[in-house]
């Protein structure tokens, strides 16, 4: 992989404080996609309500894309997922669905959509069948390595099959934008509205621990250590992609979107993420029990299925919400029972929790506008949120070990082959340092 010289790349931001204030560094670095391309040549803001494919501005030659679309019973939703791909102003683009063993009437509906004169006109959907699924493989990821394998674009766009694409050249900017700045990751978080305002608080703290994990903070710095993914979009550059080894090594990992994302950060591959707001549109989970469903089958892998990693998180993720406010009642107990004490020193067990409520109140202000909820209800339902991500947790992690493994999309996937499969850190930098056979090419 080529890297960029030093004069390309952006002017590094300091390093933030320590401490609470890494959920909010990291919410700062995540900068609307939507206002990132309004300087791209030829965006306008008005919406694009057009359909036809058309040429686009030719300001800089678009390299071919290959958008990888995973679908596994997915016939309410694949139908406009697709039609929404196809109508993309995009002139060198392919898109690849793969059919993994749906048995609710995807395949037809994929049948239809490619052998219609009028959406397939220039022969852009390729649909890849997927009969039985190997030994040793995740459904999704297997679907992705097979998507992967008959691409043939200089970028790959791996996508699930119920995201929609609200603009007509949000491909063809955003490939631009990865150019400009010579990217070879970018990962879109999808707009996910409207939710009520548990689902968004919930929804909310899940992005703070997410993005923190990934240390989304220090992206820009552009070090070869942890970073994420997003299975709505995750557009990787193949000569980045094949530098990993593809999707080889994460055969059996549940959050296969985030370890991707880890891979190729840290391989050298420069990432960013974007909040895809009024462009990208998933609706992931429809109410607040969903979520806490949803992510019954990747919240005990995202801590390698380690039940002492889950026990450290709750102890600390109530620590910071609820000991500032322990402390100040109990400072303020003990000054009650010592007697008169100073205005100052009657303040001081207060001002840990002053400081926690102003940083929820400004972190909740960052995220209020894509999640579609005031920034005060935001605030005032974090402890309420807090609670139910780590009741999501549990949730997952006592259900995986009652069962004895996962079961997704109709199959089962045993836990001791989950954690056998287990990517750990620094897997994508010794993949990159160790060049092994090259991945199979479009076949």
């Amino acid at each position: 992989m080529v890297r960029p010289s030093a004069a390309a790349r952006p002017v590094s931001s300091p390093h933030p404080p320590r401490g609470v204030s890494l959920p909010l560094a990291s919410l700062r670095a995540i900068r609307p996609l939507r206002e990132v391309l309004e300087g791209e040549p030829g965006t306008s803001t008005a919406p694009d309500l057009s359909t036809t494919p058309k040429a686009p501005r030719a300001d800089r030659p678009l390299t071919t894309l290959s958008v990888v679309v995973t679908a596994r019973d997915e016939a309410g939703r694949i139908a406009r997922t697709v039609r929404g791909l196809l109508a993309q102003r995009y002139p060198d683009l392919e898109v690849v669905v793969v059919d993994d063993r749906s048995a609710d009437g995807t395949s037809e509906i994929l049948d239809e959509l490619a052998v219609n004169p009028a959406g397939n006109a220039a022969g852009r959907l390729r649909v890849v069948r997927v009969e039985a699924l190997p030994e040793g493989w995740l459904g999704k990821v297997h679907a992705c390595r097979r998507g992967a394998e008959r691409a043939r674009g200089d970028w790959i766009l791996f996508m699930d099959g119920d995201v929609e694409l609200l603009r007509g050249d949000t491909l063809a900017r955003v490939v631009r934008l990865a150019g400009r700045d010579r990217l070879d990751h970018v990962a879109v978080i999808p707009d996910s509205r409207p939710m009520s305002p548990l689902h968004a608080g919930l929804m909310a703290v899940f992005g703070q621990m997410y993005l923190t994990a990934t240390r989304a903070f220090e992206m820009e710095r552009d070090r070869p250590r942890c970073g994420g993914g997003i299975g709505a979009f995750n557009l990787v550059r193949r000569s980045a992609y094949e530098r990993i080894g593809g999707h080889d090594l994460l055969r059996m990992e549940i959050a296969d979107d985030f370890k991707l994302g880890r891979l190729l950060k840290e391989s050298g591959a420069r990432q960013r993420f974007y909040d895809g707001r009024d462009l990208v549109r998933c609706r992931w989970q429809e109410g607040t029990l969903e979520v806490i469903r949803g992510l019954e089958k990747n919240f005990f892998a995202g801590f390698d299925y380690s039940l002492w990693q889950v026990a450290a998180f709750t102890l600390i993720a109530l620590a910071l919400t609820f000991g500032p406010a322990i402390l100040a009642l109990a400072g303020s107990s003990i000054q009650g029972t010592a007697g008169r004490s100073s205005p100052a020193a009657a303040a001081a067990p207060w001002a840990p929790l002053a400081l926690q409520a102003t940083m929820i109140l400004l972190i909740s202000s960052r995220q209020a506008r894509s999640l579609g909820v005031p920034a005060p209800l935001l605030a005032l339902l974090h402890p309420i949120a807090v609670l139910l991500l780590l009741g999501a947790a549990w949730n997952s992690t006592l259900r995986t070990l009652r069962r004895g493994g996962v079961r997704w999309r109709g199959t089962f996937y045993p836990i001791d082959l989950l954690r056998r499969g287990i990517v750990p850190r620094g897997a994508g930098r010794r993949a990159a340092e160790s060049p092994g056979p090259a991945p199979p090419g479009p076949a």
